[in-house]
């Protein structure tokens, strides 16, 4: 019933984006959403970065916190819409460090922080939005990572891949994969969680539609639409 579901959803959304863009999308995004869909489940969601940290540099100069936070609000807004009870990490350009951490603990302090909204929430989705960036400057689409040792958490990495592709990325044949060492919150979380790579700001073609709000929002639509229909019993 859930790949049915699901189903029904991305098709959907596809034909409102061949018919109409953002704002037919908007008009239509709750409809997409099976009844009963939200208010199961807390969705925590993760603008990655922040404050001093600025993360990924875009070829323009555009900085990868300022894309993350934008994208990530739009996103919280549409699962809130869609009737999921939604808590961010953040929701300014901030890092979570505690004033009592040194200089050189911040990022650290800053993770862990971020993690405990997992424990606070046992029973949350935990999704992280990030851009990514790669020497060579022609990558492109959606990457999706997953934590370890959840079958749960992979299945939903699985959902997000395919359903941004079919909406937005028909050309994108990337594959989830599984966090490694160094993606912090997805090898210490303990919750079902996923780490979305929107995009890469080395690529100028890509980095220019990121800045795009039309963009953005067309993506966390598709976002939305994948996670909703994913979570749909």
């Amino acid at each position: 019933m859930r790949k049915i579901l699901f189903g029904f959803s991305v098709l959907l959304l596809a034909g409102c984006l061949a018919l109409g863009g953002v704002a037919r999308l908007t008009e239509r995004a709750a409809d997409t959403v099976p009844a009963g869909a939200g208010g199961r489940r807390v969705i925590v969601i993760d603008a990655g970065h922040g404050g001093e940290d600025g993360g990924a540099v875009g070829v323009n100069g555009v900085l990868e916190k300022d894309l993350n936070l934008s994208l990530a609000r739009t996103l919280a807004d549409l699962l809130r819409g869609g009737g999921f009870t939604v808590v961010e990490t953040r929701t300014e350009d901030k890092l979570l460090y505690s004033e009592s951490d040194k200089n050189g603990h911040r990022k650290r302090g800053d993770l862990q922080n971020r993690q405990k909204y997992m424990g606070k929430y046992p029973e949350s989705v935990f999704i992280s939005i990030h851009m990514n960036t790669y020497p060579t400057p022609n990558c492109e689409g959606v990457q999706v990572w997953y934590a370890p040792g959840s079958a749960e958490s992979e299945a939903l990495a699985g959902a997000v891949q395919n359903g941004v592709a079919a909406l937005l990325q028909p050309e994108n044949k990337r594959k989830t994969k599984q966090a490694n060492s160094m993606i912090y919150l997805l090898r210490h979380a303990t919750v079902p969680a996923i780490l979305v790579e929107c995009g890469f700001l080395s690529t100028p073609a890509e980095c220019e539609k990121l800045c795009e709000e039309t963009y953005r929002h067309e993506l966390a639509l598709a976002i939305y639409s994948s996670v909703s229909g994913f979570l749909a019993k």
